[in-house]
């Protein structure tokens, strides 16, 4: 399959599908259009090594998106948060998404309320 030759509009459904094979979703993944990397971190079966490759993505609704995901581990939310720590304007909504997720550890919650309080959360 020759990605790289698809539309937007093919790339887009592959990213949404379950049924995508995963060596496929990991090229998306990869995708210079932030809107295809999303649709990978928003696919109910992207697995941990996607999530986690894109709790660094450098677009904040592909980061929200992971932070939203059932299956974020602690350890993709813990990279996640530490990525937004040292951005210069952390992203509020993956912040509350972090705070909100189930595998959000207790430690990262406490840390997220001593720096971003009830302002944000």
């Amino acid at each position: 399959m020759d990605i790289d030759n698809m539309s937007y509009a093919e790339k887009r459904d592959l990213a949404k599908n379950p049924n995508t094979p995963l060596d496929i979703l990991r090229e998306l993944a990869k995708d210079y259009d932030w809107g295809i990397r999303r649709y990978v971190a928003r696919n109910t079966r992207a697995p941990v090594n996607i999530l986690q490759y894109l709790a660094t993505d450098t677009d904040y609704e592909v980061r929200n998106d992971v932070a939203k995901h059932l299956n974020s581990s602690s350890k993709i939310l813990i990279t996640l948060f530490e990525y937004e720590k040292i951005r210069n304007k952390p992203n509020r909504y993956t912040i509350k998404a972090l705070y909100a997720h189930a595998n959000c550890p207790e430690f990262a919650k406490r840390v997220i309320e001593t720096l971003y309080g009830d302002k944000w959360l």
